[in-house]
């Protein structure tokens, strides 16, 4: 009989941080990808669903994803646990 080797999860270890503490982590992470996405638009990287290629289209919303990834992993990083999905939508929108 084969087995799969065990394969352990990563721990989550939650930092002790106050309301206010990770309400000031959210906006410099929100100030920071709004930066981003503001760039990506000035230079053309991110197009509208409405009138774009659909390849261009694929491409902002992968874009778009892997920014608000790295902002996800620079939460998880601060305040040791992911993101909750009411915390993700108060950041993104």
């Amino acid at each position: 009989m084969i087995t799969k080797p065990k394969i352990s999860e990563p721990k989550i270890c939650e930092k002790h941080v106050s309301e206010k503490e990770k309400q000031a982590i959210m906006k410099t992470i929100e100030k920071t990808t709004e930066k981003v996405v503001s760039l990506a638009l000035e230079n053309g990287m991110i197009v509208s669903q409405l009138n774009a290629d659909p390849k261009k289209v694929e491409d902002s919303t992968n874009l778009l994803v892997g920014i608000m990834n790295v902002g996800a992993n620079a939460f998880q990083e601060k305040i040791g646990r992911p993101m909750t999905y009411s915390e993700m939508r108060e950041m993104y929108g």
